[in-house]
């Protein structure tokens, strides 16, 4: 058997390949310096406590995206996100990977995911649980 396949499972006496899903990056154009941005994703407390406090000038809304890499409705909601994105280039969007970073999930009280913490004026302004997308297109709209 060719190295390439060693993640084959035997299963009741035949072979199952087991599927690989390519996670596309979320991407935004940014006109302005004619290139594509990704998403930021976020890994220490420091940086999610200092998005969710950040009392800027400019009062940008952020929308922090608590997902899972093993998650389906996450996976569905990614194109979406790249949609609102470039829909809404005011708007700053975050990752954050609930197994790789639980502190920051427990931070923002996360228990499903996908879960959406949209952040304005140095408070939490909305949470969104669930891939609902009509329901965080009208928060972000909303809140702008």
């Amino acid at each position: 058997m060719l190295p390439l396949f060693r993640s084959a499972i035997l299963s009741q006496s035949r072979a199952v390949v087991s599927k690989r899903v390519l996670v596309m990056p979320i991407l935004r154009y940014n006109s302005t310096s004619s290139s594509y941005e990704t998403v930021k994703k976020l890994n220490e407390l420091t940086e999610l406590t200092k998005i969710i406090d950040e009392k800027s000038s400019n009062r940008k809304l952020s929308v922090i995206d608590f997902y899972a890499t093993w998650c389906q409705p996450c996976k569905a909601m990614s194109p979406i996100i790249t949609k609102l994105m470039n829909e809404h280039p005011d708007v700053n969007f975050y990752k954050v990977d609930v197994d790789e970073s639980p502190s920051l999930a427990q931070h923002c009280n996360v228990s499903a995911m996908p879960t959406f913490v949209l952040t304005k004026d140095g408070a939490i302004a909305d949470t969104i649980v669930g891939a609902n997308p009509s329901a965080l297109k009208k928060s972000i709209t909303d809140l702008k």
